[in-house]
């Protein structure tokens, strides 16, 4: 039986626990936190985050985290596959323990990856289909060269200039909208953190567009070094110039050079124009995570 504990602070204790029982689940079948949600553990906890920690005997087996979001709360849950009898019950249950937790009229947003559970699990916690996020994937080198100019992002010099494109690139994006200084300094503390991969484009005295990206260790398909275009943008003035292509070419460029073997990506399915562009660079879908949405109370 499943034991369920919910916290709206962890110890530090507890939290290098869930860290760790994290970091088994993602070895094992790629079960992972996004970075919305596992940088709140790690570096936060912000105002509204809650915990479910799940309990097989005396074993983490189980975990499961709200945080708030530019739309409400952004959720998420993860359960050991090869200890449980019924990981897919026991992460349905982690939900319903902390959804129990938040504002009965938050908005919340679940981002899943489909179980035999999921689809109960949303009807429960009265959440509908909403959003799907394709998973992109080319192999490197690519011979396309970026004609366009950049220079890295200077930490102390930068950070108002790029929220301010940022959140006007996504003020209708439930996790990269509305972000604020905290947010952003969340990610420069992380270790992954490198100002070269943040390429930034000025035009008319202003930052236009970037493509800031992300190094990953091992997650090529033969284990080699891959690269993330982990958020690219381009201000609302200045689209129609050919800047995404141009800023997604030149931080395919940055990874390769820096010796990653394969690119990924993530993207919006509803982002038609994004998606073509990026299967025009030879990028494929490898796999689709489906977001489920409980609308919040009219204010």
């Amino acid at each position: 039986m499943l034991r369920v504990r919910t916290a709206g602070r962890l110890s530090l204790d507890e939290r290098q626990e869930v860290l760790d029982f994290l970091s088994e689940a993602q070895a094992m079948d790629d079960s992972r936190l996004s970075d919305h949600l596992l940088l709140d553990l790690t570096q936060g906890p912000r105002p509204g985050f809650v915990g479910a920690l799940g309990y097989h005997d005396d074993a983490l087996v189980g975990y499961a985290q709200a945080s708030t979001g530019n739309e409400g709360y952004v959720i998420d849950g993860i359960a050991d596959t090869l200890r449980c009898a019924d990981p897919a019950g026991n992460r349905s249950e982690l939900l319903i323990a902390l959804v129990a937790q938040l504002p009965p009229d938050a908005a919340i947003t679940w981002w899943a990856r489909p179980d035999a559970a999921t689809a109960s699990t949303a009807e429960h916690l009265r959440m509908k289909a909403d959003r799907q996020l394709l998973h992109m994937q080319r192999a490197l080198p690519i011979t396309e060269a970026a004609t366009v100019a950049l220079r890295s992002f200077e930490v102390g010099r930068d950070e108002q200039a790029w929220l301010t494109v940022n959140n006007a690139a996504f003020a209708a994006h439930g996790e990269q909208g509305g972000w604020d200084l905290a947010a952003l300094e969340q990610r420069i503390r992380e270790p992954w953190f490198d100002p070269d991969g943040f390429l930034l484009h000025e035009r008319d005295e202003r930052l236009a567009a970037f493509c800031w990206t992300k190094m990953h260790p091992g997650a090529a398909h033969d284990g080699g070094l891959a690269g993330e275009i982990y958020v690219i943008a381009v201000h609302p003035d200045f689209h129609g110039l050919g800047l995404g292509r141009a800023l997604t070419v030149a931080g395919l460029q940055h990874m390769q050079r820096n010796g990653a073997e394969m690119a990924m990506l993530y993207v919006d399915a509803t982002n038609t124009s994004a998606v073509r562009l990026y299967e025009s660079l030879g990028f494929t879908v490898m796999r689709t995570e489906q977001s489920y949405r409980r609308p919040g109370a009219p204010q």
